[in-house]
């Protein structure tokens, strides 16, 4: 397109109490068919008070136009962002990602960002409004956590629509959200919790619940795990695929596609399923009609229930995978090796989210400490502080 003629633009005064400079000038758009147009945009500049002369006002308006007669500026597009989202982006980038990701974006379109801002223009999606939707969201209740993910949303959004040439720049990294609040540890069970807990429920979920407190498989790993990828003899299971609603999917990351080796007690638990199992090549959990389990019947109508009749803590299935990660670390196993076991793709993940130290543990560590401190003689002052509390009594 060859570039348009330099503007100089035009001024004139508006109103009558407190009057304006009004600056016009043409500038190019994007139509919602994609093609070019032309239009002439009128904005206030400021009050006649703040700029006295024509001239100060013009050195306003000739700073607005510099960097469309420099021929830099890109032209912004009338597209509404509920007709980019559902015509262009449902369409085309919500398919390439995860199923559970399109799931969790659709909700996350449908609930909150097309509400909001359906009806307006790309081009008039500010860093202003998001920081302004990302403020309401948070004073009307949602967890901080939430409104990241409607955040996050909204940027992978304008981020293509950015990619796309539809508007200048994405303008939702320059956003802030609060500080987040501390919130309270996942509750982790401990060896007593767990076999009390296995011992009152009932098949399928007894086994679920070993399984996953014994391998530290996701959910949704130990629902898509199949036969052919379980050996029996040689003692390890391999994860390939993950499932969710239903839908069977590659694993989360790279390295959750791994491969686990598997105890003895993993082993007879596999075994028990074996002899019932009537499809060689099916899954290990399944449904008289051969689909999958549905994670969230087995966790609202039996599993916690269970831990309410228990009085434990009410669990989901990941608290089962930090238990996992807890048991391995009182173990003394390798960090190393408990981020290859659970899959993760960084030690990090493992060490600050998934390992939480239990009392017991800890008052061992507080003993080793002190036998270090003291040395041989550890035992000798232990007696000695103990006869001094006597004496005291």
């Amino acid at each position: 397109m060859a570039r348009r003629r330099y503007q100089r633009g035009s001024l004139f005064q508006r109103g009558k109490r407190q009057k304006v400079w009004v600056a016009r000038w043409w500038e190019d758009f994007i139509r919602p068919d994609g093609t070019m147009g032309r239009k002439r945009r009128a904005e206030v500049i400021g009050t006649v008070a703040e700029l006295p002369t024509r001239r100060k006002a013009m050195q306003i308006l000739s700073e607005r136009l510099r960097l469309i007669n420099s021929g830099n500026h890109k032209p912004q597009s009338t597209r509404m962002f509920g007709d980019f989202v559902r015509e262009d982006w449902i369409p085309v980038v919500l398919p390439t990602l995860k199923y559970a990701t399109q799931k969790h974006y659709q909700y996350l379109l449908d609930v909150h960002l097309l509400p909001a801002l359906g009806d307006r223009r790309l081009s008039d999606i500010s860093r202003e409004v998001v920081q302004n939707l990302v403020s309401a969201k948070l004073r009307s209740g949602l967890s901080w956590k939430t409104v990241k993910h409607i955040r996050a949303a909204l940027g992978r959004v304008l981020g293509f629509a950015e990619e796309w040439g539809y508007i200048a720049e994405n303008p939702t990294p320059k956003t802030k959200l609060p500080r987040r609040a501390y919130k309270p540890q996942r509750f982790v069970l401990t060896p007593d919790e767990i076999r009390l807990l296995i011992s009152s429920l009932r098949e399928p979920v007894r086994s679920v619940v070993q399984l996953l407190v014994l391998t530290g498989l996701r959910v949704g790993e130990l629902l898509a795990l199949r036969w052919p990828n379980v050996d029996l003899e040689a003692g390890w299971l391999r994860v390939a695929e993950t499932v969710y609603e239903g839908h069977f999917d590659m694993p989360k990351t790279r390295s959750s596609a791994r491969l686990i080796p598997v105890g003895s007690l993993t082993l007879a638990v596999l075994a028990a399923r074996h002899r019932e199992a009537n499809d060689e090549n099916g899954l290990v959990f399944s449904a008289r009609a051969g689909q999958p389990l549905n994670r969230r019947n087995l966790l609202r109508r039996h599993l916690q229930p269970a831990c309410a009749k228990l009085g434990l803590p009410r669990v989901d299935w990941h608290s089962l995978r930090h238990s996992n990660a807890t048991l391995h670390d009182a173990a003394g196993t390798s960090l190393g090796t408990i981020q290859a076991l659970l899959g993760h793709a960084s030690p990090e993940v493992t060490r600050q989210v998934y390992v939480h130290s239990v009392p017991e543990d800890q008052r061992r560590a507080v003993e080793r400490v002190e036998k270090l401190f003291f040395g041989p003689k550890w035992t000798q002052i232990v007696e000695a502080c103990e006869d001094a509390a006597s004496t005291s009594d």
